[in-house]
């Protein structure tokens, strides 16, 4: 036994002379994980000190925190680094997760697993982090202009809290992000790596690709956010919603109380116009009571937020008819998921999607489409905020090419990240594979049951033109009345 502990402990020095040797702000603590299976998994934490704004010679030092999952592979390939969404997610947590960690077993038979948590996530979310704690105005979700007098509020409190503690928000840009990746990279001793990018993380992807190609093997973009995709298009969530009444036409469980969604939905709004509905919700920092108001506005922002997750559409025609017959319970589920939102501004998200911006043309878009669309207030309400915040610029926003070996993935019913998106990207990528989810919303394209199996193929060097994926096919809950076969969080307990 003596042998085996001494070759590990020699990995173990050699392993951290790498790292030290690359980048003395680089710390690896073993660790062992353990997934849902029993599956015993070798791995770091680790930080890594990077500055808050490389063009700043006096920048402050943040740590990035990641967790390296060691391969099984004897003979491993370029390391899978993992780019979460958001922007402003994290993902080191998944290690600690049995169920989570066990979703990547497949990818470590290929190679190490990277988790990385992008600057002002994760452990380095507090730095950026403001939460408000005066209250809230009730008619806050009641109009445009009254969301907006708060997000003023809060925004210029939070940006007088960032100053005091040091913070430069000119760092937190998608750029910033791939010099983050490039470092680690550089610190762990890699040639190369691989690339799994997953909404924003897609758009962060493809910006290091831009940068640092040479270092790259292959690129997996799943739900793509293209360089100039970052303000999404007004009547796209029209068209989104247009779809989906389309689908609700078809199905026998709400045509009959519900023959146009539209009509309904148009019925609904001109109520709320009117008269805002008066909730009460709880407060998510007290968790006493608080009421709110709840206009056309505010009901426009909650199917916002969830209009690309195939999870909640299905109670989408309940939600409004609900509304219409005075029944405020499934709208109350949906204000309750999101009233945080309400109650702080997480700074690294705040700048880094206006910091990537949008070209003039597509503003120019924006702007006429918003005069169409039923969604104008509440497709970009956090790009369009008076945020301070630097722009990449023309060249960033440029359409990349490259001959990266990319598989895309994109979901049929997914508004955030539509599968065109994605064929826009790829028109510039000279060796790429686009594999399209049917009936799959932007959370619903990794969960098919082959989207793993693919994917690892596609790391081994596979050809995957034999793949083809679908999910089944949205099944809406019953407008009325209850149903055990069909059910949604926001009628309650299953």
């Amino acid at each position: 036994m003596k042998h085996p502990l001494l070759l590990l402990c020699a990995f173990l020095i050699v392993h951290n002379l790498i790292g030290q040797k690359s980048n003395d702000a680089l710390t690896l603590e073993k660790r062992s994980y353990t997934s849902y299976s029993g599956k015993e998994v070798i791995g770091f934490s680790g930080s890594l000190k990077v500055p808050e704004n490389r063009n700043n010679p006096d920048s402050e030092a943040i740590a990035i925190h990641f967790v390296q999952l060691k391969s099984t592979n004897p003979n491993p390939q370029a390391p899978l680094i993992y780019l979460e969404g958001g922007p402003g997610s994290s993902c080191s947590w998944q290690a600690d997760d049995p169920r989570y960690l066990g979703s990547w077993l497949p990818y470590l038979e290929v190679g190490d697993v990277i988790l990385l948590d992008q600057r002002g996530t994760g452990a380095g979310r507090d730095r950026v982090l403001y939460i408000w704690r005066n209250g809230i105005p009730e008619d806050v979700f009641a109009s445009a202009e009254a969301s907006s007098r708060h997000a003023t509020k809060i925004g210029n409190a939070a940006l007088e809290e960032f100053n005091k503690r040091g913070v430069d928000l000119n760092g937190y840009t998608t750029i910033e992000n791939a010099n983050d990746i490039d470092a680690l990279r550089q610190a762990l001793g890699y040639d190369k790596i691989n690339l799994f990018g997953f909404s924003y993380g897609t758009h962060l992807g493809q910006a290091y690709i831009k940068y640092y190609e040479d270092y790259v093997e292959n690129a997996v973009l799943v739900g793509v956010e293209g360089p100039n995709h970052t303000f999404k298009l007004p009547l796209a969530m029209d068209v989104q919603f247009r779809k989906i009444a389309l689908m609700a036409k078809e199905d026998p469980n709400i045509n009959k109380e519900v023959p146009d969604l539209v009509a309904l939905y148009e019925k609904v709004v001109q109520k709320l116009e009117k008269k805002p509905i008066e909730l009460e919700v709880q407060s998510p920092l007290t968790q006493s009571p608080m009421k709110v108001q709840i206009g056309a506005y505010g009901l426009n922002l909650m199917m916002r937020f969830d209009i690309g997750d195939a999870s909640d559409l299905p109670v989408f025609p309940r939600l409004l008819y609900t509304i219409d017959q005075g029944d405020y319970s499934h709208l109350r589920w949906f204000v309750q998921k999101r009233i945080t939102s309400v109650f702080g501004v997480q700074g690294m998200s705040s700048t880094m999607d206006p910091a990537s911006g949008a070209s003039p043309s597509r503003l120019a878009r924006i702007k006429e489409e918003k005069a169409k669309s039923y969604f104008k207030n509440v497709v970009n309400p956090r790009n369009e905020n008076e945020w301070p915040h630097p722009d990449l610029g023309e060249e960033f926003r440029a359409p990349l090419t490259t001959h990266t070996r990319t598989l895309f993935m994109s979901g049929t019913l997914d508004f955030n990240t539509p599968p065109h998106q994605a064929e826009e990207v790829r028109w510039g990528y000279s060796n790429s594979n686009h594999i399209i989810v049917k009936n799959a919303g932007h959370e619903q394209i990794l969960t098919h049951p082959k989207a793993t199996e693919t994917i690892v193929r596609f790391l081994k060097g596979e050809n995957i033109d034999d793949v083809a994926l679908t999910q089944p096919k949205l099944r809406f809950i019953p407008v009325k009345g209850e149903t055990s076969k069909l059910w949604h969080p926001s009628m309650g307990r299953k």
